[in-house]
């Protein structure tokens, strides 16, 4: 299967936001390193491919807070 350089760089800029959302970085940060243009272009690739907002992606899929409720309350 072949893919167009534009398709590639989106894809890897993709990935590279979904990490970043899941190490807790903002919607906006996460848009900026990745390297997309503005949030609202990397909004709309992640309502192309996944059907959700990068927020939404953020509180389902984010590792950071789903460890931190995990753990529960701190006892110190």
């Amino acid at each position: 299967m072949s893919t167009t350089p534009a398709r590639y760089v989106e894809n890897i800029r993709f990935d590279l936001a979904g990490a970043l959302l899941d190490q807790n970085h903002t919607a906006t940060q996460a848009a900026t390193l990745a390297g997309f243009p503005s949030y609202e272009s990397m909004r709309w690739i992640f309502a192309r491919k996944l059907s959700i907002s990068p927020a939404a992606y953020q509180r389902r899929f984010g590792t950071t807070r789903r460890a931190q409720a995990d753990e529960g309350p701190s006892r110190r």
